[in-house]
């Protein structure tokens, strides 16, 4: 059963992460992300969403409104988002659910026999497609924190 300590804060290895995204989409190598760098992120992931969604998005980050965001302000959006979202216990309590043997990390088999007892009508291949994508560090099973970030897609 996986037992969560530190819900609002990222692991070393996601902070890590969100550093390599955030420079990555920092076109101008400035520190900050501009609107147009943000909308090409959104974009890049496939997130679909009006351009007003995604001004209002960065509007909300940008908590010093200096039309920009940095990775501050970026890293305190995420942590306010995760500390409020990721202490769910139903989050919780879905990852224990599925992952029946208690390991703390799913294997794509339990996630795609878990939908499909819950008959989401979601195709295999589907399934299988959003597991691999899932799977971030590509070791065939699903940590809590990927699990978690399928669910609030960050």
């Amino acid at each position: 059963m996986t037992e969560i300590t530190c819900t609002c804060c990222l692991t070393g290895e996601e902070e890590e992460e969100m550093k390599h995204l955030f420079t990555a989409y920092d076109v101008d190598e400035n520190g900050m992300l501009e609107l147009d760098e943000l909308q090409k992120m959104f974009a890049n992931f496939n997130v679909i969403a009006l351009k007003e969604d995604i001004k209002a998005f960065f509007e909300r980050v940008d908590t010093d409104q200096d039309g920009t965001v940095d990775y501050d302000e970026l890293m305190a959006y995420i942590e306010e988002i995760m500390g409020e979202k990721s202490t769910s216990e139903e989050v919780v309590d879905a990852f224990n659910l599925i992952d029946e043997d208690g390991s703390g990390e799913v294997s794509h088999q339990e996630v795609a026999v878990a939908m499909q007892k819950a008959d989401v009508g979601i195709p295999a291949e589907d399934i299988m497609y959003l597991l691999e994508e899932a799977d971030l560090n590509n070791d065939g099973t699903i940590s809590f924190s990927e699990f978690r970030s399928i669910i609030f897609g960050l």
